[in-house]
């Protein structure tokens, strides 16, 4: 198996669309699960994916192994894909349509999305600390949290014993949840 590096390299020096479509397939079902956790509706979650490929072969050039590994690259393309599309006038318009699409001005029903937008924002935040950590702790969160992964698959996965496995997600979590309470 030829690694991610090995893989940018081929794309980046012969636009080799043979190692572009085995990177995309090797991160795709990630990638997909990750988004579809944040929006929660299937044929958007297949949209931004495609997106986020989109932006990354666009935008290989600019990847530096040396700065963090690929797998962290995309994740932020990926948040950052997210928060764009909830920032756009397409997320803004579809919460104000009611459930038969008639429009909150029409319908004179406010649709509740208090509660989204406070999820959107603790996301934004989490992903915000996330990022700033190696990419074993990433891992470890993201495997955790969006996979659903146990702890001790995630210790047997990243061959780590499941006490730092442990220790790291819980250390991460008290870090996550002082910065978000410090922002509200």
């Amino acid at each position: 198996m030829q690694s991610d590096n090995h893989l940018i390299r081929k794309i980046k020096k012969q636009q080799n669309k043979e190692a572009a479509g085995l990177l995309i397939e090797r991160y795709y079902r990630e990638i997909y699960a990750y988004t579809y956790r944040q929006v929660a509706c299937k044929e958007l979650a297949m949209d931004l994916t495609q997106e986020i490929f989109i932006l990354v072969l666009k935008g290989i050039r600019a990847f530096d192994e040396k700065k963090g590994s690929f797998r962290t690259w995309i994740y932020r393309i990926a948040s950052n894909k997210i928060t764009d599309y909830y920032r756009s006038l397409a997320y803004r318009k579809s919460q104000l349509e009611g459930p038969y699409g008639q429009e909150y001005e029409h319908t004179g029903v406010s649709p509740d999305i208090s509660s989204q937008v406070l999820r959107q924002e603790t996301i934004r935040e989490v992903m915000a600390v996330i990022v700033r950590y190696d990419e074993p702790w990433i891992q470890i969160f993201q495997k955790h949290c969006f996979e659903e992964q146990t702890f001790a698959e995630i210790a047997e996965e990243l061959k780590l014993s499941e006490g730092t496995v442990k220790t790291r997600y819980y250390k991460m979590l008290a870090q996550i949840r002082k910065e978000v309470a410090d922002n509200e």
